[in-house]
């Protein structure tokens, strides 16, 4: 039968042979069969779990607009009888004592690799060269490039998804804030960092390798909280997703009719203006360590502090500067109650709101801490419009 040769590297993992090579996205979308559901009961085809078409979407967006794109590798099958792995020696290359091994990949024409892992990046390839001409510029971007490749000569369909199931248990995804610092493309990442170097508050005191710092962690806020603490400042909370607040936010520091400058000294305003007040304030003296706050108040609480951020958000929005906004909340007690039960808006501010009055534990959800924001902008509205020289 009349054959493709692809060139690969072949190794052995496993005890079965596999090998890495990469192809590009047009030629890689005509040589994968359509995948299948998977259904443990069937013994022809191992299945994949349901496509999800936003997450798709996702990276299709992805790689129209980033030209320095950067996929990990997809995981294909063949069975035996379709291909052949061949070694080849290569000029003054070593590779008797290496894992590694040059060689050709001989493919039956016809053959379709099953896709393993990776659909949704092949997805996304293939909806983009179905959508577009053959001269358009990402096609052309798509063509000279490669997508990485496993590919892995199975016979066993049973054994391909464990593969899969192997594949998703031994890799382990960065925390959000760390994902999210890392990435420079978003304007407000890159913002913050900055910010991080200048504002007192922050001093070695942001938390990137967990989304929640521990009860005796130095760190007052995971990365997380801050971005998301700044993009209520910044927007409010009339964004439904994350995917749009987070075009809200970025849209302050680029794009048309942005104002980076105003935008930064929004933030700058804020955090600062939190820093100085009474308890964050002992913190940066030193009198005070974090884990005391946390211990002592709920200052270090995400909830809390989104409803600090929308409450200035809003105060704002009323003519009232971010730092008087901000001042204004040193009149709250942020101490924590210790009672545990029948709590009430004398033992603290937030009963009823992110205090269950019941058990005088933290509640999460957007409800809590929007009106818990409504709380603090009753405090502080009563607190600045007693002094008018404060409005603007």
């Amino acid at each position: 039968m009349p054959k493709i040769h692809i060139p690969v590297i072949g190794y052995t993992q496993g005890g079965r042979r596999m090998m890495t090579t990469a192809m590009s996205a047009p030629d890689l979308v005509s040589m994968v069969s359509k995948p299948e559901a998977w259904d443990p009961v069937k013994t022809t085809t191992h299945g994949n779990r349901p496509r999800d078409n936003n997450h798709m979407a996702g990276i299709v967006k992805y790689l129209e607009d980033e030209e320095h794109f950067v996929l990990g590798a997809a995981v294909l099958y063949l069975a035996e009888r379709e291909a052949e792995f061949k070694p080849v020696t290569v000029p003054n290359v070593t590779t008797e004592h290496d894992a590694a091994q040059f060689g050709t990949l001989a493919i039956d024409i016809g053959a379709k690799f099953d896709i393993g892992d990776g659909q949704h990046r092949i997805g996304a390839y293939e909806k983009i060269v179905q959508s577009r001409d053959e001269d358009d510029p990402v096609i052309q971007r798509l063509r000279n490039s490669g997508q990485p490749l496993i590919i892995v000569i199975e016979d066993d369909p049973k054994h391909r998804a464990q593969d899969f199931a192997d594949l998703q248990r031994n890799v382990k995804a960065p925390t959000q804030s760390m994902g999210q610092s890392m990435d420079r493309r978003q304007p407000i990442n890159r913002e913050l960092s900055d910010l991080f170097e200048t504002s007192p508050l922050f001093d070695d005191r942001v938390e990137y390798f967990k989304d929640n710092p521990g009860k005796l962690s130095a760190k007052l806020f995971s990365f997380k909280t801050v971005r998301y603490v700044s993009g209520l400042l910044l927007v409010g909370n009339g964004y439904r997703s994350p995917a749009t607040m987070d075009k809200a936010v970025n849209g302050l520091f680029e794009g048309p009719g942005s104002d980076p400058e105003k935008a930064r000294k929004e933030l700058t305003e804020f955090w600062n203006a939190l820093g100085e007040m009474v308890r964050f304030a002992d913190v940066v003296s030193g009198e005070m360590k974090a884990p005391e706050l946390r211990e002592a108040t709920y200052l270090t609480s995400a909830g809390v502090l989104y409803a600090i951020a929308y409450a200035t958000y809003i105060a704002q929005k009323g003519g009232i500067p971010i730092s008087d906004a901000v001042r204004a909340l040193d009149e709250v007690s942020f101490d924590r109650t210790r009672k545990t039960a029948s709590i009430t808006t004398e033992d603290t501010i937030f009963a009823g709101t992110l205090i269950d009055t019941e058990t005088g534990k933290l509640t999460a959800g957007r409800t809590a801490w929007e009106t818990a924001a409504k709380d603090l902008t009753k405090v502080i509205l009563e607190n600045v419009l007693d002094d008018p020289a404060k409005t603007t």
